[in-house]
């Protein structure tokens, strides 16, 4: 099959499959709740975790992590295990999904965990480094939306620095510094319409 065609076709799959919001099914099933009627009305992790219950919100952050990172593994190792640039827009694209689910009207999830998923699966070491300074700034200075921003800034940073001085990448799936920057701009970006969406900017 052409690569620009199974490109295509893996983009739009993965966008579906991003779409499907963890946090509605998860109320739905386990409180019967519209989380997008409770709490900051959004069908994201947090406010399940917040409004809800902290058990159900940790099991839905633990399901959009795996979905990105799983679906990563299943198509590197299948369809694109030379084309690691192809691949993160499939991951991209299951972000955009996430954020803006085409069966839920385009309001979805904020995205920041599925985005945290592509980034490990690409960047195991700067995520982690990054993620404990983040977790030591929720804990003492409780600035969330501060490491929010951190994480999609910070992690490609942190990456080249890594590169720079030859750190070994295990369990890493190498791509160019650009590119995860490149996906640190476009998830500002995404993050910037979604927080308006909601009214927070």
């Amino acid at each position: 099959m052409n690569i620009i065609i199974k490109e295509i076709i893996l983009i739009l799959l993965a966008y579906y499959i991003g779409s499907f919001s963890f946090a509605r099914i998860i109320t739905k099933i386990f409180r019967n709740l519209n989380i997008c009627k409770v709490g900051d009305l959004t069908a994201d992790a947090t406010n399940v975790y917040r409004n809800v219950s902290k058990t159900l919100g940790i099991v839905v952050w633990i399901l959009d992590f795996l979905r990105i990172y799983i679906s990563l593994w299943f198509v590197w190792l299948v369809f694109l295990k030379n084309e690691p640039e192809l691949l993160i827009l499939v991951g991209f694209s299951m972000i955009v999904g996430h954020c803006f689910p085409i069966m839920h009207r385009f309001v979805g999830s904020r995205g920041v965990v599925a985005y945290i998923a592509l980034l490990f699966f690409f960047a195991p070491y700067a995520t982690l480094i990054v993620g404990i300074a983040c977790l030591v700034i929720l804990i003492f200075f409780r600035q969330i939306r501060f490491i929010q921003y951190m994480m999609v800034i910070m992690v490609p940073v942190v990456y080249y620095i890594l590169r720079k001085i030859e750190t070994p990448m295990l369990f890493s799936h190498e791509v160019n510094v650009k590119y995860l920057l490149l996906a640190s701009i476009i998830m500002g970006i995404l993050n910037f319409f979604v927080s308006k969406r909601y009214g927070e900017i």
